[in-house]
């Protein structure tokens, strides 16, 4: 049976996970843009980690995946956060809301 969007934003025991930046990283080229360098550290993180950035911002203001990211890097004290998994976290939990 197909999940549902809040089964899909439940967290993973395996996650947090820092891995080092690789080029062939799905997400290196937007890490990259934002200073990070291959072999640098980057975190991975569980759905809740951006969902409580995400319920931080002000109603009425927004929040961009970069900004996102960069609070999720200085957290876990890496240069870089998966752009990738965060923004597919961020649809995830839109859809959840509805």
């Amino acid at each position: 049976m197909k999940k549902t969007w809040q089964e899909k934003l439940k967290d993973e025991p395996s996650f947090p996970k820092v891995l080092r930046l690789e080029k062939g990283f799905p997400c290196y080229n937007a890490v990259h843009k934002m200073g990070a360098e291959a072999g640098d550290d980057v975190v991975l993180v569980n759905p809740s980690e951006v969902v409580e950035i995400m319920k931080q911002v002000p109603k009425g203001k927004l929040i961009t995946i970069v900004e996102i990211c960069k609070k999720i890097a200085k957290q876990h004290g890496v240069p870089a956060c998966c752009t990738l998994t965060t923004g597919i976290f961020i649809m995830t939990a839109a859809n959840a809301a509805e």
